[in-house]
């Protein structure tokens, strides 16, 4: 089943989604489901019909490599790091969501969802709302639609994105979200000068970020921002800083708004 036709029967199972979060989803369809380079079913980009020897056979069996270049190799050991015990407990995402106060019926994008952390906390709390869950790598957003069956989740969106692009309706959003995944982007000031076209009017964006320098959690430091870096490129996108909550030993947390 291909990406596209994976997310439509996401939508049409969700009988609380509306015709308009339909609309505007499949409106963008066609470039969520491109794969940035190449087939997104054969990322290789080799065909899946030529003959193979036993050691081509043998090739078949290994793993695609993680879209996401900053991502650990190993895609299902990357979801369960993700989705660890530890890194909740040090996280707290149920107080992260509360700090964000979202409303019901909020629009939310969760940018690098991964394995749905967050977007599955954000979806109960905006009930009456929606939640897209955009990543890079399709395995993550496997691991993200397994976690919406198992909670009965019918208000999230699996998204796949591309490493420039959301790929999100304008102007539809309250919240961008991004949570450890700032670092990971390339072309950060325009991606994020790009985002701020999501937004409805009053729409924020929230970042919540490792710390700069050496941490007993989290990546490594040669992987994350020097001290000062996120603040000057977001206000080189267009972005003011609103609020700056001091809620976690190890993650800057912040609120911004377009200028």
């Amino acid at each position: 089943m291909g990406a596209l036709q994976a997310r439509e029967i996401q939508v049409k199972s969700s009988p609380k989604l509306s015709r308009l979060v339909l609309g505007a989803f499949l409106a963008t369809s066609l470039w969520a489901c491109r794969a940035p380079k190449g087939d997104v079913a054969n990322p290789t980009g080799h065909s899946p019909h030529h003959s193979q020897t036993s050691a081509g056979a043998a090739k078949a069996q290994v793993p695609a490599a993680n879209r996401d270049p900053l991502g650990v190799a190993n895609v299902d050991e990357y979801i369960a790091r993700l989705a660890s015990a530890d890194r909740i407990a040090e996280m707290r995402p149920d107080e992260v969501v509360e700090f964000l106060n979202v409303k019901p019926d909020a629009w939310i994008a969760d940018l690098g969802c991964g394995p749905g952390i967050f977007a599955t906390r954000l979806a109960r709390a905006a009930p009456a709302g929606v939640v897209f869950g955009v990543d890079v790598e399709p395995r993550q957003l496997d691991a993200l639609r397994q976690a919406i069956a198992e909670q009965n989740l019918e208000n999230v969106v699996p998204v796949l994105a591309s490493m420039d692009d959301a790929h999100l309706p304008k102007g539809r959003f309250d919240l961008l979200f991004l949570a450890d995944t700032y670092h990971h982007l390339s072309g950060r000031v325009a991606y994020m000068k790009a985002l701020r076209a999501s937004l409805r009017p009053g729409g924020k964006l929230a970042v919540f970020e490792y710390k700069p320098g050496d941490l007993p959690v989290g990546p490594p430091a040669d992987h994350k921002l020097k001290a000062g870096e996120l603040e000057r490129e977001l206000e080189a996108a267009g972005w003011s800083l609103e609020t700056e909550i001091s809620s976690h030993k190890y993650h800057d947390f912040q609120i911004w708004v377009p200028r």
